[in-house]
């Protein structure tokens, strides 16, 4: 179940008290199947009765019956997970496997924009979280605009302001690396604001070195307070379009330099990547968030022999009929569970065993197109395979 932070839950445990029959899947006719389906309502209405209201971001619930190790013995049991992003709406599913694609795409677009306006005057911080912009604080520097004076002391007041400045900056990058790594961990970060301030700022190498590289663009801004940052997202909306991650642009241009190099440390193609994942030959894989491939495992109820095959989403209902239509090779049974997982988790399943790691380009940018281009599918070898 998905349910927004609205939902009422009576009206959601009622629902869960119809009788479940007509919503069970035809494979799970039988009569225990039907007993284990009720046994995972009960639970998972007990768990809302003790809920009491549903957070902020909605509330994800999985509840689940399923045969334990032990002879002759269930195992029950109910997830509840707390949404990175606010679910937006209802579902209620009953199936032979959890639907985690809502979940899924909420971890994959969630990109964090931080925006820093200043002058020497003030400084405004701002963050955008999905489609949502807060602003977050606003400092002031104290320092008073240029002096008429002449002469030795004309000079030390600009020395004294060029300090005063220079503290001002310290200052800014300390607010901002509070605001944009120990609060929130921006994909990327715009700098704006009005005149030269906003380029000797970058300049000074005042930023942490995490939010120097994650400096996406400079923005021209009428002014470095509040408003500025609203400003800001308006004049960035082209370059936030088609941004890609620092880490993610990072990879991919190091996949496409190997590629170009032909010395036999990038591969392409999903056969070829999990072939090397096997093998334990990769350090990186890479993949876009649009492969739309799933998994599909049909195991056998009576020797437990397994078959796989990596389909298309669009072909998974006749691919499974295929599966299960064909007798088992080992005993000769036609009655299989069926399991499926996403390419993508399936690649991390994989990597998870040889230390390797997976990177989702989930970006709309010149880095996803060339890795689409390379099939959507690719990896960085840990060292020339052996041929």
């Amino acid at each position: 179940m998905y349910l927004p932070q609205k939902t009422p839950i009576d009206e959601v445990i009622a629902t869960l008290k119809k009788d479940p029959d007509c919503a069970a899947p035809k494979a799970e006719s039988d009569r225990d199947a039907k007993e284990r389906l009720q046994e995972a309502l009960k639970n998972a209405i007990a768990h809302l009765k003790l809920q009491g209201a549903i957070p902020e971001n909605g509330l994800a619930l999985f509840a689940r019956a399923f045969e334990a190790s032990s002879e002759n013995d269930e195992a029950l049991g109910v997830e509840e997970v707390a949404p990175p992003e606010p679910i937006t709406a209802y579902l209620y599913q009953i199936d032979d496997h959890f639907h985690l694609e809502p979940l899924r795409d909420m971890l994959r677009n969630q990109k964090v924009v931080g925006f820093i306006a200043l002058d020497s005057k003030e400084a405004s911080f701002g963050e955008l979280n999905g489609e949502q912009l807060e602003s977050i604080e606003n400092i002031t520097s104290g320092i008073s605009g240029k002096s008429g004076k002449g002469g030795s002391s004309q000079r030390r007041y600009e020395r004294e302001r060029d300090m005063a400045v220079t503290n001002f900056f310290h200052r800014v990058a300390d607010h901002a690396a509070k605001a944009f790594l120990e609060n929130q961990q921006v994909t990327a970060l715009i700098v704006g604001g009005p005149g030269q301030t906003k380029e000797d700022f970058l300049k000074g190498d005042f930023l942490h070195y995490e939010l120097a590289n994650a400096v996406l663009s400079t923005v021209d801004t009428q002014s470095a307070g509040k408003e500025a940052v609203r400003e800001m997202l308006e004049k960035s909306a082209e370059v936030r379009q088609n941004m890609c991650a620092p880490d993610e642009r990072r990879i991919v241009q190091r996949l496409l330099a190997a590629v170009a190099k032909q010395d036999g440390l990038a591969i392409y193609g999903l056969d070829p990547v999990l072939d090397t994942l096997r093998n334990g030959e990769v350090e990186v894989a890479l993949v876009t968030d649009s492969t739309d491939k799933l998994e599909i495992v049909a195991v056998c109820k009576k020797c437990s022999l397994s078959k796989e095959e990596i389909v298309e989403t669009a072909r998974k209902v006749h691919v499974v009929q295929e599966m299960i239509s064909q007798p088992c090779a080992r005993c000769g049974a036609v009655d299989y569970e069926l399991e499926e997982k996403d390419i993508i988790d399936v690649l991390e399943d994989l990597a998870s065993q040889t230390n390797a790691r997976v990177e989702v380009i989930s970006t709309d940018s010149a880095e996803k197109a060339h890795l689409t281009a390379l099939s959507g599918f690719a990896a960085i070898l840990r060292y020339r395979p052996h041929k």
